[in-house]
């Protein structure tokens, strides 16, 4: 688990997938490109009010 400061999301026309970049509060920050499904449901997550744990 990471302690996250604040992220940036862009969708990749070219790839058809969503890249995003997590700046944790410690160190490098970190690029995850997945597919717009997965982008949603990891939305989905983050929107409930239960602690969820992100496969990174």
């Amino acid at each position: 688990m990471i302690a996250v400061k604040d992220w940036t999301c862009v969708m990749s026309d070219e790839l058809g997938r969503v890249a995003v970049t997590i700046n944790p509060t410690e160190g490098e920050p970190i690029l995850i490109l997945m597919t717009i499904f997965q982008a949603a449901k990891m939305g989905r997550e983050l929107q409930s009010p239960k602690r969820t744990q992100l496969p990174i």
